[in-house]
């Protein structure tokens, strides 16, 4: 086993870690959904935000095992934060570094590794956001590239809160540093015990497009999207009232009408006697990242091509929809869609006419169901329907029966007449299945029976071969 060399830079890189202040702190949601997204995208059982101190690996996230630090001799990420682009090892039973590391031959047995350096803008690098499992495994350049993305988004919201917090050094008793009030890119604004605006600095004007003469003596309501519940607003004023502060991520709007996400900082600042003098608060518009965080979701859970929810996303309203329905004492049907002769189509037309097919046959079939139903392209020319709250198998034959005729109608595909049919199985929960994997086997036996009594029709499994 290979020890990590210590960075050339190591001493300034533990100081500038400890600058940050976030080792040996609580959970943060917003670090846990960003492993949780990291293991997501990447398909595997582990993800981490590893931390490296001066003597050991400490985890200000994890998802998938129950650990709070490891040694840093035995460390995958000591090794990581000595590159500057992602370390990927495929297997690490073959890698001389980690063949013999207690990580891979006992508990966990880790496999696969990979790991983004968490690098902040002077270039120190202070862990990583790595993703594992357990199992050897590739990562496509698609995941590598969301991750990195996800690294970007920690350190981005890191350097905010530590900018904040910079800002509020230079604040004494509400006495501001004029030079940072006007100058600051972070939108501050100042309201009184009744929470309604005293001043603003030029920041605030320029993200919500409002003026201190336009906001002035008013509250802060005015930017309100209707986002956020009430709830929300009482535990924020709760937080005021008994900790002194408040910090959070919320929606508010533009004067032009625009939404806005914000990071926002809220100070109490008393009087001599105790009593409420003013509200410091502090914010930044994080839209972007939230849009690019947005983006890596869609990325994760829709098909590219289509635009309809994929094989992940299918399986997560499933399960939502059978729990519903199991509680409801309700019952869902699964349509399991295979299109005939589409390898025809590529074969003949080729994949860009094959593409654009997969799209046409997309929008019959979602033209085919209830706006309450789910279509998801499962792969290839494959794709399901998940239709619930069926009152009886006869609703779910009658869309079944709409779409095989949709499908079977010709396509216009850029001047190529091109005339295919669909291959329907049908399987209704709870009669047929239990559980999401049985149901789905189900309705794809279903399918093959439609196949074998020649195409061009649906077949409903508890019908035991009887197809339509």
């Amino acid at each position: 086993m290979k020890i990590a060399p210590l960075p050339h830079n190591e001493q300034e890189r533990l100081a500038e870690l400890k600058k940050y202040g976030i080792l040996d702190t609580e959970p943060e949601a917003i670090f846990e959904s960003m492993v949780q997204l990291a293991a997501y995208i990447c398909k595997t059982p582990i993800s981490a935000i590893s931390l490296i101190d001066e003597n050991r690996q400490w985890f200000k996230a994890i998802v998938g095992i129950d650990a709070t630090e490891t040694p840093r001799d035995v460390a995958f990420c000591a090794h990581a934060i000595l590159q500057d682009e992602p370390m990927v090892i495929p297997d690490a039973l073959l890698d001389e570094r980690f063949h013999d590391n207690p990580l891979v031959t006992g508990g966990p047995e880790i496999r696969f590794y990979a790991g983004v350096p968490l690098v902040t803008p002077s270039g120190l690098h202070l862990g990583t956001l790595c993703v594992i499992d357990v199992e050897p495994r590739e990562l496509s350049q698609e995941q590598i590239d969301a991750v990195k993305t996800l690294a970007d988004s920690i350190m981005a919201h890191l350097d905010l809160r530590l900018s904040h917090k910079e800002i509020r050094k230079y604040v004494d008793d509400l006495q501001l540093s004029a030079t940072i009030f006007d100058t600051a890119s972070e939108s501050i604004v100042v309201t009184d015990a009744n929470n309604c605006f005293i001043t603003v600095n030029p920041a605030f004007t320029a993200t919500t497009g409002y003026s201190l003469d336009e906001v002035m003596g008013k509250t802060p309501s005015i930017l309100s999207s209707g986002k956020q519940s009430k709830e929300f607003y009482e535990k924020m004023w709760n937080d005021l009232d008994t900790l002194g502060s408040w910090d959070g991520e919320l929606w508010n709007k533009r004067k032009s009408g625009e939404d806005y996400a914000e990071w926002l900082s809220i100070k109490v600042v008393l009087n001599e006697d105790g009593s409420k003098r003013m509200y410091l608060a502090i914010f930044s518009d994080i839209t972007e990242r939230k849009q690019a965080d947005e983006i890596i979701w869609k990325q994760a859970n829709y098909d590219l091509l289509t635009k309809l929810p994929n094989r992940r996303l299918y399986s997560d309203r499933l399960e939502h929809e059978m729990k519903i329905a199991h509680r409801n004492g309700g019952s869902l049907a699964l349509l399991f869609i295979d299109l005939d002769h589409f390898k025809q189509v590529n074969d003949t037309l080729g994949h860009d006419i094959g593409d654009l097919l997969l799209v046409r046959a997309s929008e019959r079939i979602s033209k085919s169901v209830r706006e309450s139903d789910t279509v998801a392209r499962m792969g290839g020319d494959e794709f399901t329907a998940i239709l619930p709250q069926i009152d009886s198998i006869e609703n779910a034959y009658k869309i079944a029966e709409t779409m095989v005729k949709k499908l079977a109608q010709p396509f216009d595909i850029n001047g190529n007449i091109v005339t295919i049919s669909a291959s329907i199985g049908l399987a209704m929960y709870p009669n047929d299945a239990h559980n999401s994997k049985e149901l789905l086997q189900r309705a794809d036996k279903a399918m093959y029976e439609a196949k074998r009594h020649g195409r061009n029709r649906f077949c409903a499994y508890q019908q035991q071969g009887e197809c339509i």
